[in-house]
């Protein structure tokens, strides 16, 4: 941030009615929050350059889309339900469950002798990880306005330039020069500090009213987009599409989300209440979100595997080549935030997102045997900066629309469809690069014949982020609230009020 943005917080800081917890309560509510987010954010990027040689030792290529379908499958699942339950108990005792559950799952990946049981470490990371990043981002909702968030992304723009840069970079080397198991162990002390920050930081919550929880909801959603996942992961790979394996989990995911959105119109409190869709910012935002998911994290898998065995390069090199797509992801999240504080519109930093991102995929849907990295590093670049026009300001505009008693729940969501988008994407597009090498092994492969395998990917992105901007196109213009008191015009918001 620039030097007269660190001014302005300052004072703003001191001014009750925009931060009112008050300047020292906040900047420790705040690092704990950012200990949390940089935890899952750095696991996030880490593991995606010791991939290639994790599924090579363990000798389970096949499942390489699996050891990162299963994180995100725990992490999918449990999101709605962290949202809703701290909206009524507060974020503290979740946030402080999912630093515990996460630290599990990276000792259980860490010591793994089996795919089986790095995927099961995985999905144990994975259910962790759903609150870290999504209560993170609603408790800064109930912190600071709408208004000031912009100022404050540079700040977590940060904290995800350091994920990003030290992921890949570390990832690499531990893999290369010391046993990719590091890359799981090294998430422990920075977990510890989160622990202990976040357990004497945040506010206790008084206790709560009487609520009813939604376990029947809770229940059809996680057992509805499992069984989406395993027909998406399991297609054309273990099974074929036409197989009555793979019929019957689409039927039952159809079924069980069928009965999930009829089962939440008739219960009390609903673990995702389906009138926030009746607001047009939210309806528009959970698609962009779900597309960009899938785009995003096509890049972070399948550009590493690119490098690694089209170009033979090592696990540091396809680190290397990565770390800029989150570079450009944070640069333009700051530049984002900024534009979002000082104007109050978010409409067209969204609207210049999508573009942004179907250049960069179709400028990686030509590269090949003889690309150099500087070329692929260019198109990745070009990829982040339009993720990064889009992620945080989508959050924002979301949160501007709610009420802030459904903060949490509208946050968690938007996360949920981020993941179930990205989910589904790396699953799909795993399931496209095994059929197209026949279900063969990549050390079996020529590079050019891997390279043509991987160009699918990099098209089905491009139509992701059409979609991304025909739902951006409907996202409506909220004016940004100042105050945590101010009431803003949203219809969502007025019928709350009332």
């Amino acid at each position: 941030m620039l030097s007269s943005d660190i001014v302005t917080l300052r004072n703003e800081m001191n001014d009750r009615s925009i931060y009112p917890l008050g300047k020292r309560r906040t900047l420790i509510v705040f690092f704990g929050l950012m200990l949390g987010m940089l935890l899952a954010a750095l696991d996030q990027t880490i593991v995606s350059t010791a991939l290639p040689q994790i599924t090579q030792d363990l000798d389970g290529f096949e499942h390489y889309s699996w050891v990162f379908s299963a994180y995100m499958l725990g992490a999918t699942v449990t999101v709605p339900l962290y949202g809703k339950l701290s909206d009524i108990y507060g974020r503290r005792p979740f946030f402080l469950l999912g630093i515990a559950l996460f630290s599990t799952g990276s000792i259980i990946c860490g010591l793994s002798m089996s795919m089986g049981m790095l995927i099961a470490g995985r999905a144990i990371q994975g259910l962790g990880a759903g609150g870290l990043i999504p209560l993170a981002v609603a408790a800064i909702g109930d912190i600071i306005p709408p208004r000031s968030r912009g100022k404050w992304q540079g700040v977590t723009g940060v904290v995800f330039a350091a994920s990003s840069v030290l992921g890949p970079a570390v990832g690499g080397w531990l893999t290369d020069n010391a046993s990719w198991r590091w890359c799981f162990f090294v998430n422990l002390p920075l977990a510890a500090v989160a622990l202990v920050v976040v357990w004497f930081g945040f506010v206790r919550r008084p206790a709560p009213e009487k609520h009813t929880i939604d376990y029947v909801g809770a229940l059809l959603l996680t057992t509805g987009a499992a069984a989406g996942l395993l027909a998406a992961v399991w297609g054309g790979t273990q099974y074929p599409w036409s197989s009555p394996i793979i019929i019957g989990l689409f039927l039952a995911a159809i079924v069980l989300s069928t009965a999930f959105v009829l089962w939440e119109r008739r219960t009390e409190e609903p673990i995702l209440p389906l009138d926030l869709f009746e607001e047009r910012t939210f309806a528009a935002a959970t698609v962009a979100s779900l597309s960009v998911g899938a785009a995003m994290f096509g890049a972070i898998i399948y550009v590493p595997l690119f490098v690694q065995r089209v170009l033979g390069e090592s696990a540091s090199s396809s680190g290397a080549v990565l770390t800029p797509l989150m570079l450009g992801i944070i640069t333009t999240s700051i530049i984002a935030g900024q534009i979002v504080s000082r104007t109050g519109h978010y409409r067209p930093v969204l609207m210049a997102g999508p573009p942004l991102l179907a250049v960069g995929f179709l400028l990686l849907t030509q590269i090949g045997v003889g690309t150099s990295e500087l070329i692929i590093t260019r198109d990745v670049v070009i990829v982040g900066l339009g993720v990064g026009l889009m992620m945080q300001t989508l959050t924002v505009a979301v949160q501007n629309s709610v009420g802030r008693r459904r903060i949490g729940v509208a946050t968690a969501s938007v996360q949920f469809f981020r993941t179930v988008g990205a989910m589904a994407g790396v699953s799909v597009m795993g399931a496209i690069v095994t059929a197209r090498l026949g279900g063969i092994g990549t050390e079996q492969v020529s590079p050019a014949e891997l390279a043509g395998a991987l160009h699918p990917v990099f098209v089905v992105a491009i139509g992701l982020a059409a979609v991304a901007l025909a739902a951006v196109l409907f996202v409506p213009h909220i004016e940004l609230r100042r105050t945590m008191e101010e009431t803003a015009t949203s219809p969502e918001l007025l019928r709350e009020a009332a």
